[in-house]
Parts: structure tokens; C-alpha cells; sequence
């Protein structure tokens, strides 16, 4: 089975030291109330900056296209390895800092 170069690139990063993110979107874009990112390094700022002028990721420009809040919740250092197990849980609202605080700083 051949890889696609930018797939193996990816492969690559995979063990980066980085920070990853927790956005979390108010109200909720259609099914979406987060996203889970990574960034090299620990400047969330720039790359919070770089996805609300609408070139980071589609969901995120689309959810700020239809007026939803976009607010960075938590933040946690880690690799891409990190952001992709986070993001295959499905349970982000977990770790949200917003949403735990709704809910009186309880799991779901």
C-alpha cells in the first residue's frame, strides 16, 4: 500500500513537542461545540489568529462565517500523537474548561 507524501510527512511530526488546543464554540456549529488542534511550539495566539482569518481549519472558518463565538477552553503540552487520540475519543467536552464549568467542574 503506497503512503501519500503528505501523509508521511504527518507520520513524521508525529512525536513534536507542541501545545494542543481546545477551541470551543458558542452556540455550537450544526453538530460541532469544539475543536481539538495542535501547534509546534507553545504560540496558540498566532495560531488561534491564523485560524479565525479563515485559513486554518474549514470547520473553524465555516463556524465563524455563520457568527459562532470561537474561544480557546484549554490548552495541554503534546504532541500530534496527543491531539489525534483526544480527537478520536469524541468526548471533548470532558476536558473543555468552559463546559466543565457549566457543569460545576463534573465529567459528563
Amino acid at each position: 500500500m503506497a503512503i501519500n507524501p503528505q501523509q508521511q510527512q504527518l507520520s513524521l511530526r508525529h512525536n513534536v513537542p507542541g501545545t494542543v488546543y481546545v477551541l470551543h464554540f458558542e452556540p455550537a456549529y450544526k453538530h460541532a461545540r469544539h475543536y481539538i488542534g495542535w501547534t509546534e511550539g507553545d504560540d496558540i495566539t498566532a495560531r488561534l489568529q491564523v485560524h479565525l482569518r479563515g485559513r486554518g481549519s474549514p470547520l473553524i472558518r465555516a463556524a465563524v462565517a455563520a457568527g459562532v463565538q470561537v474561544q480557546l477552553a484549554a490548552t495541554y503540552p503534546g504532541t500530534r500523537y496527543l491531539e489525534r487520540r483526544l480527537k478520536r475519543w469524541h468526548k471533548t467536552g470532558q476536558f473543555c474548561a468552559i463546559c466543565r464549568q457549566r457543569r460545576g467542574g463534573q465529567a459528563r
